[in-house]
């Protein structure tokens, strides 16, 4: 069985990882998508559960360590999330 090959996307210059990260979540919003209404787990088990009081501070604690461990990489994934319109958490 043969995968698809993604093709080569060049991006950058760019003045910060956000705006890489949007760059990318736009040219490949449709594979985001995709992949996204297609994980059965995220739909439903991972979304309800992040809908629940109970999630609260666990959701905040992993947010937080991830901002402040890995700056630039959280900052990519939020300018990937609004460039392809598919939100972290919604």
């Amino acid at each position: 069985m043969e995968s698809e090959k993604l093709e080569m996307f060049e991006v950058g210059p760019c003045k910060d990882s956000y705006e890489m990260g949007f760059l990318i979540g736009q040219r490949f919003s449709q594979r985001i998508r995709n992949r996204v209404d297609a994980d059965t787990i995220l739909q439903n088990q991972l979304r309800p559960f992040a809908q629940t009081p109970q999630s609260e501070s666990l959701l905040k604690a992993l947010f937080d360590n991830n901002q402040s461990k890995f700056p630039l990489y959280w900052d990519e994934l939020l300018g990937t999330a609004a460039g392809s319109g598919v939100p972290l958490l919604d």
